[in-house]
């Protein structure tokens, strides 16, 4: 195929499914990637995307003809990554995957720079090199996922992160668990903070995509 040949050209390692059936088997933690089309044989992409997602953090690209916006919110709301309409640029498809990677290592490269750094945010003191949160002078005892969770969404103020980025950055690409965690985490952190007077929640749930920490 044309995108098999285009994709080998440039360095990625390709392995194709024929249908839905196949595509669930072959998803798995080392993949990077996944281009999905809504029509497939046997499962349709939808439902392999649904099927998938819990236990594939990479980012999933939809191609299709079937480019109703009923169609699109479903992907989104699946947790596809993207949707390019058939027929398509060649050229549109590299970009955005370039773009999802480099999103990828932006998110990484804050992380890690944000690891050396002291938050303060309305008296809550988050120490990176200690790995201690504090408010009103008291230590609030975090896990190490509740703390990585907490400061990925610190350094960067309003961004959007969905619960897959959360999870791949907080467990590493090689994590083992449920993505649904995150959820748990998140209502963790909230009772933690409101339980030690922190006044403001400014861990914001953005439905039907993620969370972003929101100063305002």
């Amino acid at each position: 195929m044309f995108l098999e040949g285009a994709l080998d050209s440039k360095g990625y390692e390709v392995s194709e499914a024929r249908d839905g059936k196949e595509a669930v088997e072959k998803a798995g933690e080392n993949t990077d990637l996944i281009l999905l089309d809504i029509m497939m044989p046997g499962i349709d992409g939808l439902e392999v995307c649904k099927q998938i997602r819990n236990r594939v953090v990479c980012p999933i690209i939809f191609i299709s003809a079937a480019s109703s916006d009923m169609n699109k919110m479903k992907v989104f709301s699946l947790g596809g990554d993207d949707f390019i309409s058939k027929p398509f640029s060649l050229r549109e498809l590299m970009y955005k995957i370039d773009a999802l990677f480099k999103m990828k290592e932006r998110l990484l490269q804050n992380y890690e720079e944000n690891k050396r750094k002291r938050m303060i945010i309305d008296d809550l003191i988050v120490d990176i090199s200690s790995r201690e949160i504090m408010y009103n002078k008291q230590v609030i005892p975090f896990t190490k996922k509740e703390f990585d969770l907490l400061v990925l969404l610190l350094s960067s103020p309003k961004q959007v992160f969905t619960k897959d980025q959360i999870y791949e950055n907080i467990s590493g690409i090689d994590g083992k668990g449920d993505v649904n965690s995150i959820v748990e985490h998140v209502k963790n952190i909230r009772h933690k903070l409101a339980s030690a007077g922190f006044p403001n929640n400014h861990l914001q749930t953005v439905w039907g995509i993620g969370y972003q920490w929101n100063n305002q």
